[in-house]
């Protein structure tokens, strides 16, 4: 297996807004089953060995991390980038969007992220030709970019190619990681919620909040609010929740760098591991 090599620049996280056009300073030049970067594994791998022909297959960007480093959502937070993709695929392949795992806030203080730790698998489908015969392993590559953070960032990009399962127990086990991640991917939220939103004006312009209100059927211990969008919520202020006879309220600062009023509030419900709803919440007027 060949290791790719990295520059390695350490910079501070409130430093990466303007990072995106940096990372093309960090380059992998050789192809690679498996990356091992600075703090992170990269390997770029199949839900199966033995995908069939003109059917639709999955792929996936396996990411082990050292601990305590993370990599970020797709709105990552106060700093960082998400991992970018960019396929590599036989003619006539397409590919599909990643699908993000729910996440994790991450950090102390006045900057949190939104990402993961440990480990994450980011799924992609794969559209093969109509003429693929699925003989075999087909021909993809990925050029990722990304960035792993700790107190510290570092920016890196590797060159990954499709991988083949060494052995049966592997072939297993990555189908296994599939089935976990597909755990974790956000759904609709039950048809029998009835969610709303308005904003609750503070004594001044800078305490304004968005209060997230959600009826359910059963009674809900703990939730939290991730952002689709970035600047509309300070990530950093505490998200207050509180119970009702039939549901639950979040209370969720409105971010100081919000210029313009929002019509709809997007983000992921979380109300615990593998219970991560996608939202859509009209916000009321004054």
């Amino acid at each position: 297996m060949k290791v790719v090599k990295f520059h390695m620049l350490l910079l501070p996280r409130m430093k990466l807004a303007a990072l995106a056009a940096g990372l093309l300073l960090f380059s992998a030049n050789h192809l690679s089953a498996q990356v091992n970067g600075f703090h992170v594994k990269i390997e770029l791998i199949p839900e199966s060995a033995a995908a069939e022909a003109r059917k639709p297959f999955w792929v996936g960007l396996l990411f082990r991390l050292d601990e305590g480093w993370h990599i970020y959502w797709q709105n990552p937070g106060d700093a960082g980038e998400p991992p970018r993709v960019q396929w590599e695929l036989p003619p006539g392949f397409t590919s599909g969007p990643i699908l993000w795992p729910q996440p994790v806030r991450l950090g102390t203080g006045s900057v949190i992220d939104y990402g993961y730790e440990n480990q994450v698998l980011l799924m992609t489908p794969i559209d093969p030709s109509a003429s693929w015969a699925a003989s075999s392993t087909p021909a993809i590559s990925a050029d990722v970019k990304y960035i792993v953070c700790r107190e510290m960032c570092i920016p890196g990009k590797a060159h990954l190619a499709l991988s083949s399962p060494s052995s049966a127990q592997q072939a297993t086990e990555w189908r296994q990681l599939f089935e976990q991640t597909r755990a974790q991917l956000p759904g609709p939220a039950p048809k029998a919620w009835k969610l709303s939103a308005r904003i609750d004006k503070g004594k001044d312009r800078d305490n304004d909040h968005f209060i997230l209100s959600v009826r359910t059927e059963s009674r809900v211990r703990a939730a939290t609010f991730f952002p689709l969008e970035p600047g509309q919520i300070e990530n950093s202020a505490a998200q207050s929740f509180a119970p009702t006879a039939n549901g639950f309220r979040l209370s969720l600062k409105k971010s100081d760098l919000l210029a313009k009023p929002i019509t709809t509030l997007k983000g992921l419900l979380v109300l615990g591991p593998g219970r991560a709803f996608e939202i859509a919440v009209p916000v009321a007027p004054r």
